[in-house]
């Protein structure tokens, strides 16, 4: 068979695949939607005021620091190779008491903790890439040991006990309001606009798809898989620590495993919005309703007083049923 006949069965198999899996996930997006609205009502009942403007503004304020984290997830999910970063809380943490301790309370010091956040979570992903790309390393064992890496690495720096504060500016970030609507809740819109034009009309963001798509078809249209790949988990990683940096605007002050709880929650937001872990299909739009979901069901879980340990047995059995269905789906 020819490279161009090889290009054409190739292309024909990744779009019949594309439009299944994409019907398949709107309808999973829409139903996360859904069932957030019925944890509402659901709340409402058993709890009267649990779904009023007040608290549904709160439940979103803390569904945007996990669908801002979820991001660093879901970009590594839509690459492809079955790929989970179990990074992602550590990166946030590191990111969190490195701002912490750069910022030490004032205005002036925020864009530099910016910079350094960034460039920091850019490099270590990386690292992670670097691993799972020209190394072969699976996925989940490079960035499990990352996270070991990383939370070391945390220790270090801070000597055990986290110094400094978020400035006031970033602190009008995690708690302010504007008529109403939290600062990060207006935050989490624009990077949701920003994140559907760069996925749908970038290049980079069509190469993203294509990777996570097919990558022999990727590969065969000249893009340099490897890099990209790697290139996607710095992103992860530099988001996640600027996540870490979202969470200090919310509780003004760090400490060293701030991020840990996010790791988990970051991979059921992201499935349950309907993207595809064998990669490729979904939208940031998805991991927002899965970020909803997920905190409006912590929310009724903590206003039926169940403890943290209920909680994160409700999560473990989540994802253990959206892994199953993921096997059946892939074995059919």
């Amino acid at each position: 068979m020819s490279t161009s006949q090889l290009r054409t069965n190739e292309a024909r198999t990744a779009g019949l695949t594309l439009r299944k899996v994409k019907s398949l996930g709107n309808h999973k997006v829409l139903i996360a939607y859904l069932l957030a609205l019925l944890i509402f009502v659901a709340g409402q009942i058993i709890s009267p005021g649990f779904g009023e403007f007040s608290n549904i503004m709160n439940v979103l304020n803390i569904s945007a620091l996990l669908g801002f984290i979820a991001l660093a997830q879901m970009l590594v999910v839509m690459s492809g190779g079955e790929g989970i970063d179990l990074s992602v809380g550590a990166m946030a943490s590191l990111g969190a008491v490195m701002s912490s301790q750069i910022i030490g309370g004032l205005d002036g010091n925020l864009p530099l903790a910016v910079i350094v956040v960034l460039l920091i979570g850019f490099l270590i992903g990386c690292v992670s890439g670097l691993g799972i790309s020209y190394f072969k390393v699976p996925p989940l064992v490079m960035t499990l040991a990352m996270a070991s890496v990383i939370q070391g690495g945390a220790l270090v720096y801070t000597n055990g006990q986290p110094k400094g504060m978020a400035s006031p500016l970033l602190k009008e970030l995690g708690t302010g309001r504007t008529a109403g609507i939290p600062h990060l809740v207006l935050l989490w819109i624009v990077i949701a606009v920003i994140v559907a034009v760069f996925l749908l009309r970038t290049k980079w963001g069509k190469v993203l798809y294509g990777l996570g798509t097919n990558q022999l078809t990727t590969e065969l249209s000249g893009v340099r898989t490897k890099v990209v790949r790697t290139v996607v988990y710095g992103a992860s990683g530099a988001i996640s620590a600027i996540g870490g940096m979202l969470l200090l605007s919310y509780t003004g002050t760090a400490f060293l495993d701030i991020g840990a709880t996010y790791m988990l929650p970051t991979v059921i937001a992201v499935v349950i919005g309907g993207i595809s872990l064998a990669g490729g299909l979904g939208s940031y739009n998805g991991t927002v309703a899965g970020a909803i979901l997920l905190t409006s069901l912590s929310s009724i879980l903590i206003t039926m007083n169940i403890t943290e340990g209920g909680r994160q047995i409700v999560y473990g059995v989540i994802l253990l049923l959206l892994l199953i269905a993921y096997g059946r789906q892939k074995m059919n």
